[in-house]
């Protein structure tokens, strides 16, 4: 008998913009790609199938960038959570979900009231993260810079205890 159940999440980014999911099935949210692993599955190839599923792109896993432990779906669920980039944008939509978006950083930001109001892990600091790890990567600090100086950002990240993660 296993302890819980382990899923794998992708903060998908292309052309600087997070890919997002609407589910059809409770709980009814905005997520990004990602779903449970099949038992023995290594979680890096068990996001590329599952993300390959629900939209049919290939991706390039570089890194995790979060975890979240709780219940979901009355079990135990670990979800890892990766920096992953997309490239391409013509998604196939599976029939878990009923629409797709691509959103900015400053979309996400503007709307974390309705994308991160249920009690699901998803975070809009998770996203954040994701994105300052992206510029590190991809060597764009004068970005990065102007994160940190962006005041609707540094007051949240300020007033937020879970960033950045330990």
């Amino acid at each position: 008998m296993f302890s819980h159940q382990i899923a794998a999440n992708a903060y998908l980014i292309y052309n600087e913009k997070f890919l997002l999911l609407k589910r059809k099935n409770p709980p009814l949210i905005w997520s990004p790609p990602g779903g449970h692993l099949f038992k023995n599955e290594d979680p890096v190839s068990g996001l590329q199938r599952e993300v390959f599923e629900e939209t049919g792109l290939q991706i390039e896993v570089i890194q995790p960038i979060t975890t979240w432990f709780g219940i979901f779906n009355s079990q135990n669920l670990l979800s890892i959570d990766y920096l992953s980039y997309a490239n391409d944008t013509e998604i196939i939509l599976s029939k878990e979900h009923s629409q797709y978006s691509w959103f900015s950083l400053n979309q996400l930001y503007n709307n974390r009231l309705t994308l991160f109001s249920h009690n699901t892990g998803f975070k809009f600091t998770d996203f954040l993260y994701a994105w300052i790890v992206n510029l590190c990567i991809q060597g764009k600090f004068e970005q990065l810079k102007k994160i940190y100086e962006d005041k609707k950002f540094k007051k949240y990240l300020l007033n937020q205890k879970q960033f950045p993660p330990e």
